[in-house]
């Protein structure tokens, strides 16, 4: 069994520190962004959303666990289109605890809180090519409210 316990500070340090350089990875990944601008991006992009850190209204933070060991973390926050709806900005499930069912548990736990926290929907955004999450979102319910399609072009 799984719980979601609010992150302290500390786990919140040790999880900034790895998600900018994650994230603009993935945008890099995706064809998003160049390798030279993805990383200034990333982090103006985190300090845009999260101004205050840990402590920025309406954003919540948690350790996904396991018997007390730590497994993941999911950030959700009220969404910016939709005050009724909770975004899921990360989840991320540790290499090692992958493929064990821990992500949809903390799916559901994360709607749970959200209830409790009065949002009336649950969003998120997956890249294209996350095979592993898209699966997993919709096994839990997730639809496709969106799609952003993009294409190389040549001159043949």
């Amino acid at each position: 069994m799984i719980t979601l316990n609010a992150m302290s500070q500390k786990d919140y340090d040790t999880y900034l520190s790895t998600a900018v350089t994650d994230y603009a990875g993935e945008k890099i990944k995706a064809g998003t962004w160049t390798e030279q601008l993805a990383f200034q991006r990333a982090s103006e992009e985190y300090q845009r959303l999260l101004p205050n850190g840990i402590e920025t209204p309406d954003n919540y933070f948690y350790r996904i666990d396991h018997n007390e060991t730590k497994v993941g973390v999911i950030w959700i926050a009220k969404s910016t289109d939709n005050p009724e709806t909770a975004f899921i900005y990360d989840l991320q499930i540790l290499k090692q605890y992958q493929d064990q069912g821990f992500g949809k548990q903390a799916l559901k736990l994360a709607g749970d809180e959200a209830l409790k926290i009065g949002f009336k929907n649950m969003a998120l955004h997956v890249f294209g090519s996350n095979k592993r999450a898209i699966h997993v979102y919709r096994e839990s319910g997730f639809k496709v409210t969106d799609i952003n399609m993009e294409k190389k072009l040549s001159k043949e």
